[in-house]
């Protein structure tokens, strides 16, 4: 395959994949390693869909933290996932800025998603919630709240 060739086919394949759903730069240049390009093409093509603002690493955390936040995670899960996908703490404390969810009641919301409506009477479903909330990435404030809230 000549270096046209090559950089032809990266093009389309980082517009295909954009076409799809916002991706980080990271995640793109991951897989078109994966496909065996040749890595200076990739770069130079991954800084030209930047520049043309064709891929956004902002828009990227913006979509990933809406979802997220609609699936119910806390902010220590997010900020892990946007720490896999290399996005700068810059952009990160922005997004966080703008969206400005209440990590609180959204501890409160997951435990009533997961039937804990009903209320917590032992120590043994207090801690089975309390792991669960973990797991999802709400911190121990957030989690105390949360499980006051239904006790009470």
């Amino acid at each position: 395959m000549t270096v046209e060739d090559e950089q032809l086919v990266i093009k389309h394949t980082i517009t295909r994949l954009l076409a799809m759903r916002e991706q980080s730069l990271h995640e793109l240049a991951l897989k078109l390693r994966q496909r065996n390009f040749n890595g200076e093409l990739v770069q130079e093509w991954l800084n030209k869909f930047s520049c043309a603002d064709l891929q956004s690493e902002l828009r990227f955390a913006e979509m990933l933290a809406r979802s997220r936040i609609n699936k119910g995670l806390g902010e220590l899960r997010l900020k892990n996932e946007f720490n896999q996908h290399n996005i700068s703490q810059d952009i990160v404390k922005r997004v966080l800025q703008d969206l400005s969810p209440d990590w609180f009641e959204l501890a409160l919301q997951a435990l009533n998603k997961k039937n804990a409506r009903q209320g917590i009477n032992s120590a043994k479903e207090q801690q089975k919630y309390y792991r669960f909330l973990q797991q999802r990435g709400f911190s121990a404030e957030q989690i105390h709240y949360a499980i006051q809230s239904l006790k009470d």
